[in-house]
């Protein structure tokens, strides 16, 4: 990206219009359309206070830090994991930050081996100063980075050290500022926290919310993804789809007599269908089969008027949302599902077995 594209997006990040930051650095509004459409740069006198004003690195202004000396940062990194020492990795980072002071990557590095020091050392003063230290480099990329990945990288990183000193407050301040988008690191934080807080009613609650939502959202997937393939005929990638789909409705069996049996009568009659349109009658006759079979385990089911989830199924959502359903009622019409499959078997012997035995 460009000097003046820069400075174009850290403006707009800042809110601020072409003639506020004119007014700023005491030139004309036209000085600085003309940087932004790079027609010409700033005066190199006046890169410190665009700098100032924006709250970031010269270097940011450049995009020097990502574009310059990208491979360059990451062989200082790789020198560091291959020295196998916490104290040597902090030489050889603190190296490449004499040359690359502005670096996200080796202040977050540095920031992580500072932690270790924090965690094996007997010197409590050596512990203290390694923390402040970490905890700093770490804000620094927060407050001057202004790139999502990086300050997400970087507050991560301080919700992991405010852990393993017990601040478990700041340690959640870290885990609020980091972006939606990362989805991963702040259920990986809070996971942590809620552990070494021991608030065990807490922790649970939290886990399994969030398990129900992540296995909902797989199970989604996993089922949108295998009608697409369906429809797209690219009938093996969406068996695959599919059989991914029911290992995972059955990781939850435990906890009731049949998780969320519907969709796994859904699932079999997909399937059927895949091995119709592939002519393999034997195999499209067995999962018709393991349909009528799941049918019928949910005739024999005791039948239940409530339907949430943590009553459903009391080993994995005990402690769950009370709101959360596990809307598990099931079309048990298998008649009118295997009309379906009537013309594909036509006369055969066995398919009109299956049929009798419903």
């Amino acid at each position: 990206m460009s000097i003046g594209k820069n400075i174009s997006k850290l403006r707009k990040e800042k809110k601020m219009t072409q003639s506020q930051l004119a007014d700023k650095l005491g030139v004309s509004v036209q000085a600085v359309s003309k940087w932004e459409n790079d027609l010409c740069a700033p005066d190199i006198a006046l890169f410190p206070t665009i700098a100032t004003i924006f709250g970031v690195s010269i270097d940011r202004i450049f995009d020097f830090h990502i574009a310059g000396y990208g491979e360059e940062v990451e062989a200082i990194m790789r020198k560091a994991d291959n020295s196998r020492d916490t104290y040597k990795e902090i030489e050889i980072i603190s190296e490449g930050l004499e040359k690359y002071p502005n670096s996200p990557d080796l202040k977050v590095y540095l920031a992580f081996s500072l932690s270790m020091v924090n965690r094996f050392s007997k010197d409590e003063n050596e512990k203290k100063n390694a923390i402040e230290k970490a905890i700093s480099l770490c804000n620094e990329v927060v407050d001057t980075c202004g790139i999502e990945e990086k300050v997400n990288d970087a507050l991560n990183m301080i919700r992991r050290i405010y852990v393993d000193i017990g601040n478990y407050e700041k340690a959640l301040d870290a885990v609020d500022k980091m972006s939606a988008d990362n989805y991963c690191d702040r259920i990986r934080g809070l996971t942590a926290i809620y552990t070494k807080k021991k608030d065990a009613a807490g922790f649970y609650e939290f886990a399994e919310n969030n398990l129900w939502k992540l296995f909902f959202t797989m199970d989604q997937l996993l089922e949108k993804t295998a009608e697409y393939l369906f429809e797209k005929e690219e009938y093996q990638k969406a068996l695959c789809f599919l059989s991914a789909r029911e290992k995972l409705l059955s990781v939850f069996d435990d906890g009731c007599q049949d998780f969320y049996i519907a969709h796994k009568i859904d699932t079999c009659d997909m399937t059927a269908r895949i091995y119709a349109k592939l002519k393999y009658k034997e195999k499209c006759l067995s999962e018709l089969q393991n349909l009528i079979e799941l049918a019928k385990r949910e005739k024999n089911i005791p039948k239940v008027t409530d339907y949430r989830v943590s009553a459903r199924n009391p080993m994995y959502f005990s402690y769950s949302d009370k709101n959360l359903f596990e809307e598990n009622f099931v079309n048990l019409h298998i008649e009118n599902k295997l009309k379906k499959y009537d013309s594909f078997f036509g006369e055969d012997e066995e398919y009109k077995k299956l049929k009798d035995n419903i």
